[in-house]
């Protein structure tokens, strides 16, 4: 069995994990576009311009790391409580599916601020209760919740393609299934990007979940159930009940993230949403150390990555593919860098 436990770094270890990760993942990427016969520094000029460099492209940047945020710090809450949520996928679609069903069928009678308040709401709901499932079977029956949340990830994109064939599909013909267009939707921060208010709601949740695990009585169960639950049961603190109670929040944050998509970013629902942003988080919230304000700084960096990628391939023609194993690479080598910097791993015999 590989156990691995938080152990203490250096404040300037903090900085330069990340920073060695990059430059490896930048070096090894390179010689791969060598390889490919496209000139590196053409590529790496466009990745770092479309995606931090010009004002444009660092919005886009803001735009993805808003659902990585979200998503990400509910992770970090679960992680703390030692429950490990792989399904911020499915909870994110979840939440979608909800929020879009609420604005389409309410967008025409009620107020657009009301309709957007309520369906954002519902994502929150929607994506509590896909994390409940789970959460119950961990905290109550002790089954397995990484098994658990993948097969509900599974299983929510099979409802989304079931209901944008069904009850939410566009009538008419179509290129692909969608849902009929969202009227209703998040203010808008910076026209040209499409940046909106989900930003605000993703940093305002990061900085409520910090004061919530560091200075609330439920934050300090969560966090001593997750460091010791022999401990917390002890205590007398119920450590059932914290267990489903992290999960249900991970997913509510999960869910909002889905609202934000729909509401905020595309106006629209389709099965091109799952794109596997969910288990990314789980990286973003790994390099943070799950805490909730090192998630938003790493949220901008893989939002960085996630942009930067997409103008990487447009300026050096690769393929998607390419590109994409390129921008896996990268978080490959930080995803190592950070387990062997900021984490002790160890090899325990099970008796």
């Amino acid at each position: 069995m590989i156990r691995i436990r938080p152990k203490p770094v250096k404040p300037l270890a903090v900085v330069l994990a990340p920073v060695a990760s990059f430059a490896l993942a930048f070096i090894v990427g390179g010689l791969l576009m060598v390889w490919a016969g496209v000139d590196p520094v053409s590529g790496y000029t466009a990745f770092v311009q479309g995606s931090l460099t010009t004002f444009p492209g660092f919005m886009q940047t803001l735009v993805q790391a808003t659902l990585f945020m979200l998503m990400a710090t509910g992770i970090a809450i679960s992680n703390r409580a030692g429950v490990l949520n792989v399904g911020a996928e499915g909870q994110y679609i979840a939440g979608a599916i909800l929020a879009t069903y609420v604005a389409v069928e309410l967008q025409q009678t009620l107020h657009p601020a009301l309709v957007v308040v309520l369906a954002m709401l519902l994502a929150a709901i929607g994506g509590a209760l896909w994390a409940l499932i789970p959460g119950v079977l961990r905290g109550y029956m002790n089954v397995n919740e990484v098994v658990t949340t993948v097969i509900l990830n599974w299983l929510a994109y099979r409802v989304l393609q079931w209901i944008i064939r069904g009850p939410l599909r566009l009538p008419g013909p179509q290129l692909y299934p969608m849902s009929p267009p969202i009227t209703a939707t998040l203010p808008v921060l910076e026209p040209s990007s499409g940046l909106n208010a989900g930003l605000i709601v993703a940093v305002a949740l990061a900085v409520f979940s910090y004061l919530m695990l560091f200075n609330t009585e439920i934050g300090f169960k969560i966090r001593v159930t997750g460091s010791n639950p022999d401990l917390a049961r002890y205590a007398g603190f119920g450590v059932e009940r914290v267990v489903v109670l992290s999960m249900g929040y991970s997913g509510a944050l999960a869910g909002v993230a889905g609202g934000v998509e729909v509401l905020g970013n595309l106006h629209y629902l389709f099965e091109g949403i799952s794109i596997g942003l969910g288990y990314t988080s789980i990286i973003v919230s790994l390099v943070a150390r799950d805490h909730p304000l090192g998630v938003i700084a790493a949220s901008v960096m893989f939002g960085t990555i996630y942009s930067g990628s997409s103008f990487l391939q447009t300026a050096t023609h690769l393929t998607y593919t390419f590109s994409k194993a390129l921008e896996g690479l990268i978080y490959l080598f930080v995803l190592v860098t950070t387990l062997f910097t900021f984490y002790e791993i160890k090899l325990v015999k099970v008796s």
